[in-house]
């Protein structure tokens, strides 16, 4: 590994995010600098024929340049920008990224499915917690995908991106996510999810022995469940199916300004689509035939930047 430090633009459907990562020989990739920045960009993500709004892309394009902006003031010398599931689903994504280059003069990596999910893989395997974990399930669950990469020997040997993120389910499946959300719509979300899951080709293992879950949906059920137990954020990485059923039958039957008061950790940009994912996460649980997961920060982010500090 190199020294020096890299930056990497991560344009997701629901926030875009900067990482600022430093590398030194024999060291774990450090973070120097991180921000996020909600954008919903993926709105219209669950529509049959899926495009980007000019609104979304004008609020897109004016945020990569504020983060440009972070990650240039620290003298890093080199930065990749990249986009994942609504700028992939997007019938006028390319047309995006054309913009995004021509103001920036940067260019913006549409990925594929497959290499997101590698990318993630390679972000997991950076972080110290999980140094030990030889053979895992990981799952990436953000607003417009879900990533799920099997692990043996520290090796992706298996990897899908299916269309199953928050905002895409709740677009599709949600009416009004402002109001409480009935059983029957979260039924439906249930249904197609582990009927997705089924069809999906991906080897799920007989028995798995450990799973590993990132993305911002995993965070943000982290971040709600330590404040209301009252201890740090550290110490809530393990999160179980219980948690989430919890999670769920309490949000789904409070309205968005109640959900609001309820869990003051939630971000307001993701109030209206966790219960969606929250359903998601229930119906992962039960195909893998698991009753808990290690929540890791370490994501697609931080697999780009190992790779830009590998190659140098």
């Amino acid at each position: 590994m190199m020294t020096g430090k890299v930056a990497v633009i991560d344009v997701g459907s629901n926030t875009i995010k900067l990482l600022v990562a430093r590398g030194e020989p024999q060291k774990p990739i450090e973070a120097v600098h991180q921000c996020s920045v909600p954008t919903r960009i993926g709105t219209g993500i669950g529509d049959d024929h899926p495009s980007l709004t000019g609104d979304s892309m004008k609020l897109g394009l004016e945020t990569i340049e504020q983060l440009l902006a972070q990650a240039q003031s620290h003298a890093v010398h080199s930065i990749r920008i990249v986009s994942t599931g609504a700028v992939r689903s997007a019938s006028n994504g390319a047309y995006f990224a054309q913009q995004v280059e021509k103001a920036t003069g940067e260019p913006l990596e549409i990925l594929s499915g497959k290499q997101e999910a590698h990318g993630i893989a390679s972000g997991l395997l950076t972080d110290p917690a999980l140094k030990n974990e030889q053979d895992f399930v990981a799952c990436d669950l953000g607003g417009g995908s879900l990533e799920l990469i099997l692990v043996k020997e520290r090796s992706a040997t298996a990897t899908i991106s299916l269309p199953l993120g928050a905002v895409r389910l709740t677009e599709r499946f949600v009416p009004n996510p402002h109001l409480t959300i009935p059983d029957e719509q979260r039924d439906l979300i249930a249904a197609h999810v582990t009927q997705t899951l089924a069809k999906s080709g991906f080897p799920f293992p007989e028995t798995v022995s450990s799973m590993v879950a990132t993305g911002g949906s995993f965070y943000t059920a982290r971040l709600m469940l330590a404040e209301r137990e009252g201890i740090s954020f550290e110490k809530r990485s393990t999160l179980t199916r219980l948690d989430f059923s919890g999670l769920l039958s309490e949000t789904a039957s409070l309205n968005l300004a109640e959900r609001h008061e309820r869990f003051p950790a939630m971000p307001p940009n993701r109030a209206d689509v966790m219960i969606a994912a929250f359903t998601c996460i229930v119906a992962l649980f039960d195909q893998l035939k698991v009753s808990e997961a290690t929540n890791s920060l370490r994501n697609l982010r931080y697999g780009i930047a190992a790779e830009m500090l590998s190659e140098g």
